[in-house]
Parts: C-alpha cells; structure tokens; sequence
C-alpha cells in the first residue's frame, strides 16, 4: 500500500507538470529510492533491536540457568540431608521398638523374681492401727493361734512381720496392711488355706482378709478386675481371682478369662453393664505405633540409592513441558 501510495503521488505530479512520460519515470524511481533507503533504516533499527533483545534475554536466560543451578544444588544438598534424617529416624524406631521389647522382658524377669521373692508372705487386711501393740509379730502369732484351727505346739516359723510403709492414716481410712513373712512356703500355704476355709474372721469389730503378698505389677493387673467383681456380686455370680486371672462359676459352666478386657467382653454378652477396661497398656499400645510407623517407612520410603536425582527430575519435567509447548 505503501509503495502505491508513493507511485500514485508520483504520477499525479507527473500528470500536472510538462514533460509527460520521462518525467513520470524519473519521479517513480526516486520515490522508490527513497523507499529502499527509508526500508534500509527500519530494517538497521529492527536487526539493532533484535540483537538487544537478543543479548538481553541471554543475560537473562544465563542469570535464570545460574539460578537453577543453585537451587538445584541447595534442593539436592536438602533432599540428601532429609534422606539422612529419615534413614536415621528408621534405625531410631527400630532400636527404640527393640528397646521396648527388652525393657519388658526385663520388667517380667524382674516381676517374676519379686513374687518369688514374696512367695513366703501373706497381707492381712483390716487390722486396726495400734492393735499390734509393740510387737507386730507377738501380735500375728497370738491372732493366727487363737482364730486358725492351729495345733497347739504348732510354730509358726515367722521371721518378720511389720505394716506396709506407709503414712498412718486418718482415723476414718483404712488401716495400713500387715506383711507377715513365714520361714516355711508350706506354713504360709496352710495358713491361707485354713483363713479362707473358715471365711469370717474378725478382730476388735472388724473383718480381718487374708491374701497373697503380689507384686507391684501383678496388684494393678488384680485391679482392674474391681467393676467386674462388684458386678458379678451385685449378681450373686460367684469368682475366683487366680494370680492375674479371673474364673467365673456361669450357670452354663467355668469360664476363665486372662484379663479384664476379656471378662468385662463376655460380661457385656451376657447382658451385664460393665465398664469394659483398655485391651492394651500404654507400653504395648506406644509399641504398635512404633511397628505401624516402621512399617510405614519401610514400605512407603524407596532406599536412598534407587532415587532418582533431583536434577534428572528437573530435566525430564522441562522436557514434558517443551513437548506439550510443541503441539
């Protein structure tokens, strides 16, 4: 359009000014010349912006590779070091689930040895405070002659006898209980046997129980059998706690339960409200976090060898996004 523009213009002033046909020539071929030089400057000044945009965006593209570069570096350095922390988390989970399971076969042996330990002793439970006078163990003699079916010349064979360590309490709480431990593991057994055979034994007004001397761990099992023992008298069902068990006198038959998540199930199925204890300690439960999790990591976290390296993911995103740009 241009160069009609300028042709057109051309031959107008040609058209009006004498001369004719030469001069209409000479005006076509100045006006093209002065196009050709016009093109030639726009054509310098476009080939001069080209190449400053050109090394600009170099400079960029370097600045931007440079960039990458560093991040890529810092993203590897940062991927390598949170692999150390996990595979260091790993090896911690496994000696800390390792550690629970030894720390409770020792808490066993250890529980195992202390009811050996205690396996000569017999708690009595409602003796008054002050009762014993100064000597507990006169005082146990004397009471275990004079309410047990004993034979006269029978001794005993006591070695100590003393109340729990404990503060005295208040006039209106329970006495503290009496630990009596005998020579002889036959003459404690026999005591028990015959206490328990004569049922109601009383001292100053007050019923007077006899029991094992349990350990720590083994009372606190027994413990968490109290609902289901008050519910099972509130209904006349007769029991029996063995160690840490409990055995139950059904109209159907004996069942015995090893804990008191079992019974307080089968108590609920026979139509009975009871508050059903946890199935698990805190110990086991931590632990089954403990193999959950490690599970988890095992599964779920590939070893750091078979990873693919950060800038190798880099690249073939870039390459997927210069595929897609193509179509």
């Amino acid at each position: 359009l241009f160069i009609n523009r300028v042709t057109s213009n051309a031959t107008e002033q040609a058209s009006t000014s004498p001369g004719g046909t030469n001069k209409t020539s000479s005006a076509i071929l100045e006006a093209i010349e002065t196009l050709k030089s016009e093109l030639k400057e726009d054509n310098d000044k476009l080939r001069k912006d080209i190449n400053t945009l050109r090394q600009e965006m170099g400079n960029k593209l370097d600045n931007l590779t440079e960039e990458m570069r560093g991040l890529t570096e810092r993203m590897e350095e940062a991927e390598n070091r949170v692999g150390r922390v996990e595979d260091m988390t790993l090896d911690l989970t496994e000696a800390l689930t390792e550690s629970i399971k030894r720390q409770r076969s020792i808490q066993n042996k250890l529980t195992d040895l202390e009811s050996r330990s205690r396996r000569n002793n017999i708690r009595l439970f409602g003796v008054g405070e002050g009762e014993e006078g100064k000597s507990v163990t006169q005082f146990v003699t004397d009471f275990l002659k004079r309410e047990l079916p004993l034979p006269a010349d029978f001794d005993l064979k006591i070695q100590r006898a003393h109340r729990v360590f404990a503060a005295k309490p208040r006039p209106k709480n329970n006495p503290r209980q009496i630990i009596v431990n005998f020579q002889e593991y036959t003459t404690k057994e026999l005591i028990l046997k015959e206490a328990w055979k004569k049922g109601r034994i009383q001292s100053n007004g007050r019923n007077i129980y006899f029991d094992h001397d349990y350990a720590t761990e083994i009372v606190q099992k027994r413990m968490a059998y109290q609902e289901i023992k008050k519910v099972l008298k509130e209904k006349g069902v007769r029991f029996q706690t063995p160690y840490t068990s409990i055995r139950i006198h059904w109209e159907s038959g004996v069942g015995t339960y090893s804990s008191a998540h079992e019974a307080g199930m089968e108590l609920r199925k026979r139509g009975l409200e009871v508050e059903v204890p946890t199935a698990v300690t805190e110990e086991v439960a931590m632990e089954t976090r403990l193999q959950k999790s490690l599970g988890w990591q095992r599964e779920a976290r590939p070893r750091r060898e078979h990873r693919v390296p950060t800038a190798q993911r880099a690249k073939e995103k870039l390459m997927e996004f210069q595929r897609s740009g193509k179509k």
